[in-house]
């Protein structure tokens, strides 16, 4: 689990402010509101405390009903003694574009204090973190519901891209090359879509597999699924600042041409800077697309006396990805009652379809 975790909170660099009701809203205070892993049943903790970047999920493991092996989604929160400039740092963790203040259907970022995610306890699991084996693939389960959490399927932002059970986002767009179908009701990417695999937990990247952010298991004993390329894109354009932290691979290296190879995803532009000092990098490469593969650059003419080289990224013009400012200036406002309620997807992670 902690593997799973640490995989999307490498790559995500949003600045995600602190909830310290306490101390940053005195006289005021908050619940967080989720699902009990192992009952189902509604929870409800008091000022919950999150630091700044860090998102809270709460893991248990009951028996799930049907074909059902893995559920989760992000919490809910309530207060009886808030104020308007409390509710948006719940709601939107310092984005003015996820925050309460800005009306549901006008929403173009992502944030939240935490969630939960529940396991089958009656599956058998294969907690293998780089093969198929026997049982239900716990790193498959896990990324998919963390994905959830993290509002795919979920999110104001997300819902406000369906359109007739199509998700109409930028970067999934770039990334397939059109907008993709999505499951009735808009909870998942519909069953037939493959995407190049992320390189992670063993896959290679730039394999073509099927989407992990799909209703239903498409396990058929052979394959290892993990996120894709379309499923960081997706993240994407719900407002998350994903930022893979690849590096450069040598495949020759010497004065009569080097040659780089790096993993690329489809929201992303890079460059190979050059410089002999390790100051400035004034050469390199121009601008080069991601497109989910393996990509390849060579500097036919590197200069004499050595030179070094490193790898930048930035968002592709063409998905004209927002990065929303997490700064804001927050005003008490009247003291108020909210509740907003936790939220999952309903059938979800289905095994064996």
């Amino acid at each position: 689990m902690e593997a799973c975790a640490k995989f999307y909170g490498d790559m995500i660099q949003d600045n995600l402010l602190r909830i310290d009701a306490a101390t940053d809203f005195p006289g005021r205070s908050w619940y967080a509101s989720f699902l009990h892993p192992a009952t189902g049943s509604t929870v409800n903790v008091t000022n919950l405390v999150v630091p700044e970047d860090v998102v809270i999920i709460y893991v248990g493991a009951r028996v799930l009903s049907g074909s059902t092996v893995g559920v989760g989604g992000f919490g809910g929160w309530g207060s009886a003694n808030g104020s308007v400039a409390l509710f948006n740092r719940i709601q939107g963790r310092g984005s003015a574009a996820a925050d309460y203040s800005t009306p549901a259907a006008s929403r173009t970022d992502f944030a939240l204090w935490g969630g939960s995610i529940s396991f089958d306890s009656s599956e058998t699991w294969n907690f293998s973190q780089n093969q198929n084996a026997e049982g239900v693939e716990f790193v498959r389960v896990a990324l998919h519901e963390m994905g959830h959490v993290l509002g795919i399927g979920l999110a104001d932002s997300w819902k406000n891209l369906i359109s007739a059970n199509t998700f109409t986002g930028a970067a999934v767009a770039q990334s397939r090359g059109s907008y993709p179908p999505t499951q009735s009701g808009g909870g998942h990417f519909d069953t037939t879509l493959t995407s190049p695999a992320f390189g992670s937990f063993g896959k290679a990247h730039g394999s073509s597999i099927p989407v992990l952010m799909l209703p239903s298991s498409t396990d058929n004993g052979t394959n290892y699924d993990v996120v894709t390329d379309l499923d960081l894109a997706a993240l994407v354009d719900i407002g998350w600042e994903i930022r893979p932290r690849y590096s450069l691979a040598t495949a020759t290296l010497g004065p009569g041409g080097t040659s780089f190879t790096w993993p690329s995803s489809s929201f992303l532009n890079y460059k190979v800077q050059r410089g002999t000092d390790l100051v400035t990098f004034p050469s390199g490469s121009g601008i080069i697309s991601g497109n989910g593969s393996n990509k390849t650059w060579t500097d036919a003419a590197p200069p004499a006396g050595g030179a070094f080289y490193r790898l930048a990224s930035m968002p592709n013009t063409s998905v004209a990805v927002a990065m929303a400012m997490r700064t804001v200036t927050e005003s008490e406002g009247k003291v108020t009652t909210a509740y907003e309620p936790p939220r999952v997807v309903e059938d979800c992670c289905l095994e064996g379809d």
